[in-house]
């Protein structure tokens, strides 16, 4: 079951959705939450121009991108504390100053479940679509991830995105055990342009998730339309709060695709997405 969730903290319109959709699974299932924030120093390195004055010059804008980090680490502790005590929830918020994949590393070995905004970085400045942070979690990470997007969801309801790969499996396992299906309307969706093999996967899905006390209705969909395609088409029409799918596979057609359909939602999640490597 979620005990405990780390948050990463930020300001883009995505980070806001992650707080709001952290808060509200603290609220749900009693698990404790935790934010972090920091200050990227791989992003202050800049490199170093071949002229007179260079290196001064370097020194000057590092020095000044790092009180600008600074500030911004301040701001968003002050502001998390300040929507912890809003909503009634234990104030604890994490800080660092380093490499911020090694820092959420050893801030995970005591965490269940990572929840972040699709443009999650650790430096002062504009946030970007899928940054090198966030592709670099879900390849690393040993925890599922919920990436949100720039809006709430609109709904409650679960999606679960299966193809039968050992990443969708892991995926499914994983949100299996954290418990936070339960109570949720779940469909589990598997796209195939074999009606018969989409529908073996969507039941064997859905069975598992029942064995472990989530009711599951299996909706296998014929098609040859891009697998990402069909996803946001359906998250378009069931409007969920949730879509489950597992992420970059190593070898493997199927795993293949999958890990390119993830990598393309990430980029603009159409909901909270539910992933694990």
């Amino acid at each position: 079951m979620l005990q405990r969730i780390l948050l990463l903290l930020g300001e883009s319109s995505a980070a806001e959705s992650a707080r709001a959709t952290a808060f509200a699974l603290a609220r749900e299932t009693g698990a404790t939450l935790a934010g972090i924030t920091g200050i990227d120093v791989t992003a202050l390195d800049l490199p170093t121009l071949g002229r007179a004055g260079a290196s001064a010059l370097k020194a000057r804008v590092e020095a000044d991108l790092h009180t600008q980090a600074e500030a911004l680490r301040k701001r968003l502790r002050a502001q998390y504390e300040q929507q912890c005590t809003a909503h009634d929830v234990t104030f604890e918020c994490l800080s660092f100053e380093g490499d911020p994949i090694e820092a959420l590393h050893l801030a995970v070995e005591t965490r269940d479940l990572v929840v972040t905004g699709h443009d999650a970085g650790f430096h002062a400045g504009a946030e970007v679509p899928l940054p090198d942070l966030l592709s670099r979690l879900l390849a690393s990470m040993p925890r599922p991830i919920l990436v949100c997007g720039d809006d709430r969801p609109e709904g409650t309801d679960v999606l679960v995105a299966y193809d039968s790969s050992l990443p969708a499996m892991r995926a499914v396992q994983m949100f299996a055990l954290t418990g936070i299906g339960k109570g949720r309307r779940v469909k589990v969706v598997a796209v195939d342009p074999d009606q018969e093999e989409a529908a073996r996967r969507a039941a064997g899905a859905a069975s598992y998730l029942a064995s472990h006390g989530c009711a599951a209705e299996a909706a296998p969909i014929a098609s040859r339309l891009d697998i990402a395609e069909v996803l946001r088409l359906e998250t378009e029409r069931v409007k969920p709060g949730l879509l489950v799918m597992g992420s970059y596979g190593h070898r493997g057609w199927r795993e293949m695709l999958f890990g390119s359909t993830t990598h393309r939602l990430v980029e603009n999640p159409p909901c909270p997405l539910f992933i694990y490597h």
